[in-house]
């Protein structure tokens, strides 16, 4: 199992460094130290494992590339990893184990793993994740937008009933003039609802 999950991992750097862009191989370099490849997606929702964030993100990738196949539109093979890959970077280290004080023993004898929110990891979403794709690589302006609204309607009331990344009118807007970025929420969507496993801990 280690072994299988070692050459996902590899397979996944792979592909990422096969993005000819200034930059990305410091940012695999950055997502490895941030725990990118062994992240859960969420705390309760899908993907709550160890691994969760890169299954994920591989998921929306292939279902994105998949349906843009299907519907016979081009977009270039680094927007579609960096769109996939990058989408959520903002969940590296964002949730830690809430029985870490107990050892791998106990652990493995539970044989589960509790996450909780980390209060120390910065918030934001979207955002975030583009702050830190720019650190290190240049985005094109699609990719900017397929990230920034890839949560779709979840985006306008991400953070309180009121306070979302941005308003229901710029969403709108984005959509109706831009099918990628809708599509693009969509396979995340679908993603998280139906490929992702959620287990209950």
């Amino acid at each position: 199992m280690e072994e299988m999950k070692r050459q996902i991992i590899e397979a996944q750097k792979e592909m990422l460094l096969s993005v000819e862009r200034k930059g990305m191989k410091e940012l695999v370099e950055y997502m490895e130290e941030k725990g990118f490849f062994t992240s859960p997606a969420s705390s309760k929702y899908h993907g709550n494992y160890e691994g969760g964030l890169a299954e994920h993100c591989d998921n929306v990738y292939v279902l994105f590339s998949n349906m843009l196949h299907s519907f016979d539109i081009f977009v270039s093979e680094s927007t579609r990893i960096i769109c996939g890959f990058g989408h959520d970077l903002c969940k590296m280290g964002a949730y830690k184990l809430i029985n870490e004080n107990k050892n791998d023993y106990v652990n493995s004898l539970l044989n589960k793993k509790e996450y909780m929110w980390n209060q120390d990891h910065p918030k934001g979403h979207a955002k975030l994740s583009l702050a830190i794709l720019k650190k290190f690589i240049e985005l094109k302006p699609i990719e900017e937008e397929i990230i920034l609204y890839h949560m779709g309607m979840y985006g306008t009331k991400e953070f309180s009933a009121s306070n979302g990344e941005y308003s229901i009118h710029d969403l709108s807007d984005v959509f109706n003039r831009n099918k990628l970025a809708k599509l693009f929420y969509f396979c995340d969507d679908m993603s998280s609802q139906f490929l992702e496993e959620k287990k209950d801990v």
